[in-house]
């Protein structure tokens, strides 16, 4: 393979890993943000369309300081890093007249999916321009790696009427692909539009979700083959039916809003975990899987963790 992925697991070559520059992120409020625990709810509302840096200076330099800390690391570890390209001008303001948002989390702008890399439709207004500072990295993919290019058609500007489909509700288990609906995010007809996308080859499976989860990566985490990290509460039909026989890791709503199913991982047995889960830490440890624990409580607070803020652009692995 040159470029692309068919499973969660699977040696990690070459990945984006997002950014946040301290003083671009702008606090950003939309009414579909259902996720949002109360205190980030209170700031979301109170500070909308200001910088928080300057609501928050030691916050946002902690995102930063955190987020560029998982790049050094993952680089340090063999696999070429890329990070998306800084926003500037009318890019950075569209859809968010005052640049709300940021660019750390590319999980959900795009979609690798076998060789296929797919722009995805998000539901939030202000993350749509997202896909402009990874668009040049996917064009070189295409150009140069052969990469399958396509783009899910945009949702409504209410955002009501879909198609809606997000990489952080879409997981990969080979010819199985999990995409998450709760309404925060991918709808039915995302799942539709990937299954015509692959086709026949392959089964996109809806897991449905409490209405207050934004993603399916906030619920659920494949580790290895046969091995699972889930929240069962934030599920409201269980696992998909193939991977009810796994060993599985249940994890508290609580540990689940502090992301505990949210990691980043390297090759087959050996993950980045976010520090703060010492329990999770504990538990993937006594099924030998090569834990590596990272603080990153900063993006953490703003909705996003370790696999959030990253997506593999070339990962071995076989398709059956």
């Amino acid at each position: 393979m040159r470029f692309g992925a068919h499973h969660e697991w699977g040696k990690l070559r070459e990945v984006v890993i997002g950014i946040s520059p301290a003083e671009d992120f702008v606090v950003f409020h939309e009414e579909s943000q259902r996720w949002l625990l109360p205190e980030g709810e209170k700031v979301s509302r109170a500070h909308k369309g200001r910088r928080l840096i300057d609501v928050d200076p030691e916050w946002a330099r902690r995102i930063e300081r955190q987020v560029d800390a998982l790049a050094e690391l993952v680089a340090r570890e063999g696999v070429t890093v890329h990070r998306p390209q800084r926003l500037e001008g009318e890019e950075r303001t569209f859809l968010a007249p005052n640049g709300e948002g940021a660019q750390l989390f590319p999980r959900d702008g795009m979609i690798v999916v076998g060789d296929h890399v797919i722009d995805a439709s998000l539901r939030l207004k202000c993350r749509q321009r997202e896909r402009y500072g990874l668009r040049p990295l996917i064009q070189r993919m295409v150009q140069q790696r052969g990469a399958r290019w396509s783009s899910v058609p945009l949702g409504s500007p209410g955002c009501v009427d879909g198609p809606f489909l997000e990489g952080g509700d879409t997981l990969l288990n080979g010819r199985e692909v999990y995409v998450g609906i709760s309404g925060c995010a991918s709808d039915l007809a995302g799942v539709d539009w990937l299954q015509a996308l692959l086709g026949d080859s392959y089964r996109v499976l809806a897991v449905a979700m409490k209405s207050n989860v934004l993603h399916l990566d906030c619920a659920m985490a494949l580790i290895k083959p046969g091995l699972l990290v889930h929240c069962p509460e934030k599920l409201i039909d269980g696992l998909p039916m193939s991977l009810r026989g796994w060993d599985k890791i249940a994890v508290s709503v609580d540990e689940a809003n502090r992301l505990a199913t949210n990691g980043l991982i390297l090759e087959e047995g050996r993950v980045i975990v976010d520090a703060g889960n010492a329990r999770v830490i504990d538990e993937l440890r006594g099924r030998k899987i090569d834990v590596i624990p990272l603080p990153f409580d900063g993006p953490i607070a703003t909705g996003g963790g370790l696999r959030c803020a990253h997506h593999p652009l070339l990962r071995e692995s076989v398709l059956d």
